[in-house]
């Protein structure tokens, strides 16, 4: 057998072989995987699948969460923006036919649009019945904040889209429309009586031999309702979609293939949010402690002259009568010290207080940096969670608004992918049914075609504005060399670019008829538009 030397030409013991062979086996090519690192040696997390890692514990972290959004400040405040910043005053519908496959020239598309948002706007927002939800407790905005605040908390949306008639196929609602949106708690989908996941049936989803959802098991109630039992465990089995009709929705971003449910972006922060709860906590009863004003009153003697003044063969019940006699004296007139406690010492007692240091000169600082992970797992900046704009220039404000706006705006559009999209399509079916849109001879009938005829594009909150000048002058140059067009820059800001032109031409017209000149008006804003941009911007600290 050969043996191994060393740099002197030493055979190496087999002892050092084996230490060195134990210390390859932990170690590896990269350092992400080695267990000799002090800071990894104890961390070997199980290799969880998407679903996996959420079917034992993703009620858990709802229920947490849910909990935080009840009582912690900041998780409430990210819920209101990211709802506000999504969905604000509600979504409006920009209908968009696909001409080309529809057997449409686009200003035949055009026309069917302006109908069919006007019908839309009718169902969805005007109406003051409220049909639009089965509850009658929102419209179609109502709607919409309700499922985006489910989506966020959640991590999923869950609706059930209902026709609400009376038995014959003729709608209840006096609007005439039978269709209707019934949001529900996520929490109500779940396997029927705490039955194990399997091929077919995961966490009350049931899928098919690709994984598709074919349908969901839904509680007559929330497992957490204390109004009742009656249906708490009873489920009622809902198909995704009924001959092609989208039926049941179920909506949350995956963040792994093979995930049926989805996680709230919140669950990656619900440590640090308790901890900024308790430290928070323990400040401020620190304040409140040192804002209490509090007197002592003490015996002049101490034990040992108590013991010389009275029988040492009776101490105790001297002593007693000693403090009972004093107690007495005190009810019958007490000491007052408005805004203050005043608290009685025995014999001998002493009260001495630690020296904490309060406030913690640091605290202000952490706690920002702690909020700042928060916002960023969310989605949000610091400054939208927290509406402290104080360390924010023009610059600094912008960027973060560029970035921000497009995080939102994609979790915006997959929103409605996977929520309004359904809706729509359920909607304009009917429309179609009830012959409420007309259309040129040779079009396609939305049974041939649904999804060209169902292809939209929602408008929701504007991205605002930071200097308005120079931004409606970035605008205007963007429009001018072909970059953008007026749709587009008009759906940032939240508008829609044809009622606009519209209500331009109602106001020209009045204007005119009234003897006023604004075209001239108009001009000079025009030209103001076109002029350079200068920029402003004197340092990070103005």
């Amino acid at each position: 057998m050969k043996s191994v030397l060393d740099h002197s030409g030493n055979p190496v013991s087999p002892r050092t072989i084996a230490s060195i062979r134990q210390r390859a086996s932990m170690s590896a090519a990269y350092e992400a995987a080695s267990y000799d690192h002090p800071a990894l040696a104890n961390w070997r997390p199980f290799n969880w699948s998407g679903q996996g890692a959420q079917s034992y514990g993703r009620d858990f972290i709802a229920a947490r969460i849910n909990d935080l959004v009840r009582n912690d400040g900041w998780a409430s405040a990210a819920t209101s923006r990211f709802v506000d910043e999504t969905v604000g005053s509600g979504w409006s519908l920009n209908s968009l036919p696909n001409a080309a496959t529809l057997n449409l020239d686009q200003d035949q598309a055009d026309d069917i649009s302006d109908q069919i948002e006007a019908l839309w706007e009718d169902f969805w927002v005007n109406d003051a019945g409220m049909w639009c939800d089965a509850e009658r407790m929102a419209n179609g905005a109502g709607i919409l904040g309700l499922a985006m605040r489910h989506r966020f908390v959640d991590g999923e949306a869950a609706a059930h889209i209902v026709w609400r008639g009376d038995g014959s196929g003729t709608p209840l609602a006096p609007t005439g429309w039978g269709t209707c949106v019934h949001v529900i708690d996520p929490a109500r989908v779940s396997n029927p009586s705490g039955r194990q996941d399997c091929d077919v049936l995961q966490q009350g989803v049931e899928i098919d031999e690709w994984g598709a959802a074919t349908g969901y098991w839904v509680r007559r109630r929330h497992p957490g309702d204390t109004n009742g039992w009656s249906g708490t465990f009873q489920w009622d089995h809902v198909p995704r979609d009924i001959d092609g009709r989208p039926n049941f929705i179920l909506t949350g971003e995956r963040k792994r293939a093979g995930e049926r449910r989805a996680v709230a972006d919140l669950a990656a922060t619900i440590r640090e949010h308790r901890q900024v709860s308790d430290i928070n906590d323990y400040e401020l009863q620190a304040v409140a402690l040192n804002a209490v004003l509090a007197a002592f009153v003490t015996s002049p003697f101490d034990l040992e002259e108590l013991s010389e003044t009275f029988d040492s063969g009776n101490l105790a019940g001297a002593l007693k009568a000693y403090e009972d006699t004093q107690t007495a004296y005190y009810k019958e007139a007490p000491i007052r010290l408005p805004g203050g406690q005043v608290n009685f010492l025995r014999s001998g007692e002493d009260v001495r207080f630690s020296k904490p240091e309060h406030p913690n000169a640091n605290f202000e600082s952490f706690f920002r940096q702690a909020l700042r992970k928060i916002a960023s797992a969310v989605g949000l900046t610091y400054e939208m969670l927290t509406m402290d704009w104080s360390q924010v220039n023009y610059s600094s404000a912008r960027a973060a608004m560029l970035v921000i706006y497009r995080a939102l705006s994609a979790r915006k559009d997959a929103f409605a992918a996977g929520f309004m999209a359904p809706i729509y399509h359920a909607w304009l079916e009917e429309a179609f049914d009830r012959r409420l849109i007309k259309l040129p001879a040779g079009a396609l009938s939305f049974e041939a075609n649904p999804s060209a005829w169902s292809r939209a594009e929602w408008i929701g909150p504007g991205r605002g504005w930071v200097d308005p000048e120079k931004e409606a002058k970035a605008a205007a140059l963007r429009m001018a060399s072909g970059v953008t067009t007026l749709r587009q820059e008009t759906a940032e800001q939240g508008g829609d670019w044809k009622r606009n032109i519209l209500q331009r031409k109602r106001e020209q017209a009045f204007a005119a008829a009234h003897g006023v000149d604004i075209n001239g008006a108009a001009t000079v804003w025009s030209a103001a538009a076109r002029a350079p941009i200068v920029n402003s911007d004197k340092g990070d600290g103005e």
